[in-house]
């Protein structure tokens, strides 16, 4: 009796394999966007040259609850600031520096956009920084918080102002039940 049992053994044992469930899929790029983002003004005078602050905001787990369930490698492909609010354009603006952190982990700390205006380029509201390459964000996106700082510089105006920050991300996610 043990000898006819003998060849179902890796029978069941392949069966009992099948039974988990894995999915994979690339994600489209996705736009995600923080809207009015206030930038503090600066009141110096004009002609003491470029000056620079720094803005920040969070993404809590509400927003990246997605990315958390999952096991998921999120990129991004491009920033694009907007202005919004108390300035026709960013004609005055001569840098953009965007970095995200993990509010539990400060050395966590991902660079995704520097951008310096060239001297040629066109008026306008948007600045927008592509990626020749993707650049890995997962390790912060995942966390509870995820805070990303914008630093500017240039001929900053004396009033407080607004920008849009959106970030296009792409990525692959891979469920396993």
């Amino acid at each position: 009796m043990a000898l006819r049992i003998l060849p179902i053994i890796p029978l069941l044992a392949a069966l009992a394999g099948a039974c988990s469930f894995s999915a994979e899929a690339d994600l489209p790029e996705v736009d995600v966007t923080q809207h009015g983002v206030v930038v503090p003004g600066v009141p110096i005078p004009k002609w003491a040259g470029d000056v620079s602050v720094t803005s920040s905001f969070t993404f809590s787990s509400s927003n990246t609850a997605w990315a958390k369930r999952m096991n998921s490698q999120i990129s991004v492909r491009q920033v694009t600031v907007t202005a919004t609010g108390g300035v026709p354009n960013l004609d005055f603006v001569n840098s953009v520096h965007l970095t995200m952190t993990s509010s539990t982990d400060a050395e966590a700390t991902t660079e995704i956009a520097d951008y310096d205006r060239s001297e040629a380029a066109p008026s306008s509201s948007v600045i927008a920084v592509s990626m020749p390459t993707p650049i890995d964000i997962t390790t912060v996106w995942t966390a509870d918080q995820t805070v990303v700082a914008l630093a500017v510089a240039g001929q900053l105006p004396e009033q407080d102002w607004t920008v849009d920050v959106a970030l296009k991300l792409t990525g692959k996610i891979t469920y396993n039940y």
